[in-house]
Order: C-alpha cells, then sequence, then structure tokens
C-alpha cells in the first residue's frame, strides 16, 4: 500500500482537484483507491458523490470511541474509490489531538494498519498550513507527498518551504518520507510565462519537477458539480489526459 499527501502550504494550488483526479485516474486502472480528507474544509468530501455513508467518523477513530479506520470508509459512485470524510467533521478530533500530553504527531501513523490492505493506494488531500495539526500528523504517517504548484510568484517561491518541512519531517521522526516531485496546475499554454516555466522548471528542480503539467480546462470546474473526477466526467478532455500523464510519471516514481 502506497500512501501520498498531497499537500502544499498556500492556498488556490489544486490540491484537493489533484487528489480526487489522481485517485479517480487509478481508480479507473482497477487500482483500489483512498482517499482521507483531512482538510477542515472538506473539498474532497463534497465534490463526490457517496453512495454509502457509514455513521463512523475519522473523529470517533481518533478520539477513541470504538470503530476502527475501516469502518469510517465510505463508498462513492466510481468503482474502487473510496473515501474517508473531512470537513467540519474534523473540528472535535483536532481539539482531541491538541490535548494529548505524547504522541500528538503521530495519531494517523498509528491508525494507519487500520486500513484494509487491498487498498493500493491512499492519498491525504491535507489543508494549506504547515501549522496544522492535522497535516504534521500525515507528513509523520506517509511515505510520499506530492506538491502542486500554479505558475505564480508566491506559488512557485513556497517551494522551498515545502522541502525544508520535508527534510524536517525526515529527521524528526519519519526518515521514510519522500518528495515524490512538483507539479504545475492551471497552466495556461498560451501564456508567456506559463510557457516559460514549462521549459525552465525541469532544470531549476531537475530531480523534483514533474514533465507532466496540467493544463487550464473549463471540465476542471464542471467535474466536481457533477461529483466526479475528471477521469469519469470527461476523459478526453485536456485536463484528464493530463491527469493520466502525471499518474504515470507518479508511478514510476513509486518504482511500480
Amino acid at each position: 500500500m502506497k500512501t501520498v499527501a498531497i499537500m502544499n502550504q498556500k492556498g488556490g494550488t489544486g490540491k484537493t482537484t489533484s487528489a480526487i483526479n489522481l485517485a479517480g485516474e487509478l481508480a479507473a486502472r482497477r487500482e483500489r483507491v483512498l482517499l482521507v480528507d483531512t482538510d477542515t474544509q472538506g473539498n474532497a468530501t463534497s465534490n463526490l458523490h457517496l453512495t454509502e455513508v457509514p455513521a463512523a467518523t475519522l473523529t470517533d477513530v481518533i478520539c477513541g470511541k470504538g470503530p476502527s479506520l475501516a469502518d469510517a470508509v465510505c463508498r462513492t459512485s466510481v468503482e474502487g474509490l473510496d473515501l474517508i470524510r473531512g470537513g467540519t467533521l474534523l473540528a472535535p478530533a483536532l481539539v482531541a489531538m491538541q490535548e494529548l500530553r505524547f504522541g500528538r504527531d503521530t495519531v494517523l501513523r498509528r491508525l494507519l494498519p487500520q486500513i484494509p490492505d487491498t487498498y493500493g493506494y491512499v492519498f491525504f488531500d491535507c489543508s494549506p498550513s504547515l501549522e496544522s495539526l492535522f497535516n504534521i500528523n500525515v507528513l509523520m504517517a506517509v511515505q510520499y507527498i506530492l506538491i502542486p504548484i500554479k505558475v505564480d510568484k508566491n506559488s512557485i517561491e513556497g517551494y522551498d518551504v515545502m522541502l525544508e518541512t520535508v527534510r524536517e519531517v525526515r529527521a524528526g521522526g519519519n526518515p521514510d518520507l519522500r518528495a515524490l516531485g512538483i507539479f504545475m496546475t492551471a497552466v495556461e499554454t498560451g501564456s508567456s510565462l506559463d510557457r516559460e516555466m514549462i521549459a525552465n522548471l525541469p532544470a531549476l528542480l531537475p530531480e523534483l519537477a514533474f514533465k507532466a503539467y496540467i493544463r487550464k480546462n473549463i471540465d476542471v470546474k464542471k467535474a466536481p458539480i457533477a461529483l466526479l473526477p475528471l477521469r469519469q466526467y470527461s476523459p478526453r478532455c485536456s485536463a484528464a489526459q493530463d491527469y493520466a500523464a502525471l499518474a504515470d510519471e507518479m508511478l514510476a516514481r513509486m518504482g511500480g
């Protein structure tokens, strides 16, 4: 089972969109995928059609009310893609973790063995903050981190903060954490700045930059309204093809 955090401390970089669409792409390849929504905004939860919703939540598990992580898994309308809900449901869990005297950073790591091993991939959709206790827990638990950026000054400047965070987490308790790489979202190929970034990012970050990038496309906005990943909503659109290419590179970097 591969565990992947999709994270950037900047907002609006396409974290949730990428989490949903990479999960949907792998599900279309007959992989079993679990998406864990650890963002208190809960957009991953609200942007998918849930067909089976158990009473148990991630908060119930964290607060030790009896159920395991497996009991909190929701089915979606996409075959092979399941989800553990986030959003406002997470608020009591955050309080419970903050009140722990010891081990507040490793709550999720201790819970991960409860996820059924039938899942090949587990994606964590994270909030735009490095100070979030949930994000710290995710980084202490997962094997890989994917960093989406937009082609703007603030987003590009922020990637080094993420890489420094990875180094700190590796030194501080999760030596297995690895930065899979950085990829661009909402790329406008008609823009000279975006074309410049496409050309220069691989040289700027030779070991981290993905060749694949996600083109701006209206279907990226339409798919969440339909409560579907792009692969299931509009598989021929440019962004769906881009996420397929990104998934190919991601799997190659994971060695599988």
